[in-house]
């Protein structure tokens, strides 16, 4: 299990969060986040919390957009024949889709090619290139790849035919020679939002060329932008803002049919329904089969045709699920055998070649080191494999360094994909046990991650819930505001799913519980030694039989060293705070312990079987109970301090509650400027002024007494009147007041927090800790 070392993403202050709040009126909480992302500009911050259509940018701000519009335009109006090559993965299909939409939309019925993962590989393939232009095509659009294919598209320039690059990915060393290249990161022509999906590229062509119409097709670049994990900054904000209120309107029939299927309710979509229910599926297709039945999905306009599209959709889904699981079981007894490697390279045993990436990639999170999963291919005869990569770990430098062992290689820092001998495979797992060390990174190191918010249950609500997705849409670069809740406990634990391994259970303090659900994580739980942990995660709702309640999905749960110590403390005190003590219940402690006298000497004439000792006194037994509280919190420190005995009860008990109010200004002020403008008030007469001014007699007559202490008033011939004081005097110079004070830390510190607050405060003086 990966240790994790969680730290708060920023730390300003409670005043630097009021002000900045105050300033840009806005939420406290919503100021807080935002100061965490670094956006404190007024107008980014206006952008960034109402992102709109309006902000779309200028689509001819992309390289090339005018050559490309200029050579659709001719294409469409002579009638040629235009072929687009897409990609397999969700991003890929989604930018097929816009691209052969838009072209309908002109006029146009091109034809698409999605290459098949196992027989084409990744990006332009030379054989598909000839295919296409053996089909007699004019012009061929790559969507989401094409800028590393200056081989595939030199041969289509040599046979006559226009090309158009549209591709989101790392720029090569060479360009294509291709006759229009729409890049978002061309040197020298770098777009506004450098950020762009694939599918974000497609749709600012469609809006070059359709205009407003374009906005039709939002939302299939909408799912290519969230599904790609490219950041949700500028203008990729926008794309997912309006994609999402695009989906509301039920427009496409095929995604209309994949959300049903989906069970996701139009009214409440949001960026995570097309991160974990619509993405996954659509890269199901190229995972396990050809993916061209995805672009068939996204472009039909025949809803029963869809309808079967999104039934084999959803069992090629299922299927993948169930192949990665077995995988992953599979590869379990590998990842134990390789447990002192650094680098841990899999062999597969019949594992389906599609999944081996996201195989890598969950033991990769289960270990924290790189993987190579890998697969017999009888086809070809060697080994395929894709390799996935912790932060901290280049995996690509990591291979290339062997390349000369591999038949096929690419990739970049943390994924790659290969194809290599299998003897040359072994040599190569011994060669990179060397790779962490010489690049400094430490796979047992804690992986280091962020938090946002220090709460409590109490503060988790739906008015946090509306304020939270006030930065929505969240992905990467804006991630979804995780939570620490402190000093909490898991209760009602239970295990779930199909093989046992989530955990469902109650995040609790003394007062409040909210439900969560942690996905791998009901095995940690049953072995944690303690209840009491610090936990993260994300509050959402989760919506059941019409009823929606707040859950809280974990991210993790650390006993934390304070917590610990709470749960060490809670073997030691007893909370007996609230509790009725008979005579029988007080007999069962060696000794009870007082603070105030008269508490003692009214026990000594009870038939109490216990010792009775004093704060002061020694404590015999192993169990005792302070039945009392004090009145200044420096005793009760300095009794834990020495207090050895295994089990001590807090009772607390005092009938002077009224002794612990607060004292109040307001009426203090009140009480001394009626005393000022009044004559003949008598001392004996109080209880008419307390009744008069609405004030507790209680109340006035610890404020008098405060008064003459500090030679405010006098009495004279038994009247109160005002005294001649030749100095200013603080609240704090009156003994009684200092009094009063403290006592008001004891029933603060002593009677009023939780038992959890009580032990964290008590920690810091105990003896036991």
């Amino acid at each position: 299990m990966t240790l994790i070392n969680w730290e708060k993403r920023k730390n300003p202050t409670k005043e630097e969060i009021t002000k900045f709040a105050t300033d840009r009126n806005l939420d406290s909480l919503v100021a807080e986040l935002l100061l965490e992302r670094d956006i404190t500009d007024p107008l980014k911050i206006q952008t960034f919390l109402h992102s709109d259509a309006t902000e779309l940018q200028d689509p001819f701000g992309l390289h090339d957009m005018d050559k490309a519009l200029d050579l659709i335009d001719q294409a469409v109006e002579s009638g040629a024949k235009i072929a687009i090559y897409g990609d397999y993965d969700a991003d890929g299909v989604t930018s097929t889709s816009i691209m052969k939409l838009t072209l309908q939309k002109l006029g146009n019925k091109p034809i698409f090619y999605i290459p098949d993962r196992f027989k084409d590989g990744y990006g332009p393939n030379l054989d598909r290139y000839k295919f296409l232009a053996d089909q007699g095509i004019d012009l061929l659009i790559t969507v989401d790849n094409g800028v590393s294919g200056k081989e595939q598209i030199k041969y289509m320039k040599d046979r006559g035919i226009k090309v158009i690059v549209t591709d989101h990915h790392d720029l090569p060393e060479e360009l294509p020679e291709a006759d229009a290249i729409v890049h978002p990161t061309i040197p020298g022509s770098e777009y506004v939002c450098p950020y762009l999906s694939g599918a974000g590229v497609a749709f600012k062509i469609a809006d070059a060329l359709l205009g407003e119409e374009a906005m039709d097709l939002i939302d299939l670049a909408a799912i290519g932008t969230v599904a790609d994990s490219v950041a949700l900054k500028g203008e990729n904000r926008v794309i997912v803002t309006e994609g999402l209120k695009q989906m509301k309107q039920n427009h496409h029939v095929g995604l209309s049919a994949l959300l049903k299927k989906c069970k996701v309710k139009l009214a409440d979509i949001n960026e995570e329904d097309i991160g974990f229910k619509i993405a996954p599926r659509i890269n199901a297709l190229g995972r396990l089969e050809n993916a061209s039945s995805g672009v068939e999905l996204l472009t039909t306009g025949d809803e029963s045709f869809a309808k079967e599209i999104v039934d084999e959709t959803e069992d090629i889904n299922s299927k993948r699920q169930e192949l990665v699981q077995t995988a992953f079981d599979d590869a379990q007894s590998q990842v134990a055998a390789q447990k002192d490697n650094g680098v841990l390279v899999l062999k597969g045993n019949g594992w389906h070649q599609g999944v081996l990436g996201i195989v890598a990639s969950r033991v990769m999170d289960q270990e924290n080191k790189p993987v190579l999963a890998t697969q017999f291919d009888e086809n070809s005869g060697v080994m395929k494999g894709s390799g996935r990569s912790p932060e901290g770990f280049n995996l690509f430098v990591a291979l290339n360094k062997h390349k000369d062992l591999f038949t096929a290689f690419g990739g970049h820092a943390q994924a790659c994909g290969f194809s290599i001998e299998e003897e040359q495979l072994d040599k190569l797992t011994e060669l990179l046990q060397t790779e962490p060390a010489e690049q400094e990174f430490d796979p047992q190191a804690p992986v280091v991650k962020n938090y946002d918010l220090n709460l409590t249950i109490a503060d988790l609500n739906l008015d946090l819930i509306k304020k939270i997705n006030q930065l929505a849409p969240f992905g990467m670069g804006n991630p979804k505001p995780v939570i620490k809740l402190k000093n909490v406990s898991l209760t009602q634990s239970k295990a779930i799913g199909k093989d046992g391994s989530h955990l469902k259970t109650m995040v609790a303090d003394s007062n409040r519980q909210v439900a969560a659900i942690g996905f791998g994580m009901f095995a940690k739980e049953q072995s944690t030694d303690t209840d009491i942990c610090d936990v993260y995660g994300e509050i959402g709702i989760n919506e059941w039989a019409g009823r929606k309640n707040l859950q809280l999905m974990l991210d993790d749960f650390q006993v934390s060293p304070e917590a610990q110590t709470i749960a060490d403390l809670k073997e030691v005190y007893l909370d007996y705070r609230n509790k009725r003590l008979s005579t029988a219940i007080l007999n069962h402690f060696d000794s009870i312990v007082f603070f105030n006298e008269v508490y003692y000497e009214a026990a000594k004439r009870s038939d109490v079987k216990a010792k009775l000792i004093r704060y002061d006194e020694e404590c015999d037994g192993k169990n005792i109970l302070i039945y009392d509280r004090p009145h200044n919190i420096e005793l009760f420190k300095n009794f834990i301090k020495e207090n050895k005995t295994q089990h001590t009860a807090l009772f607390f008990h005092t009938d002077l509650t009224a002794r612990y109010l607060k004292p109040d200004m307001a009426k203090m002020k009140t009480l001394l400027k009626y005393l000022y403008s009044h004559q003949n008030i008598t001392a004996d007469g109080m209880d008419l002024v307390a009744q008069y001014l609405n004030l507790q007699k209680t109340d006035v007559d610890f404020y008098l007494k405060v008064f003459f202490e500090l030679n405010f008033v006098k009495i004279v011939n038994g009247f109160v009147e005002k005294a001649d004081a030749s100095q200013q005097r603080e609240l704090i110079e009156s003994p009684t007041y200092l009094k009063r004070l403290q006592r008001n830390d004891v029933e603060k510190i002593l009677i009023e927090s939780n038992f959890d607050d009580l032990l964290s405060w008590m920690s810091d003086y105990d003896c036991h800790c």
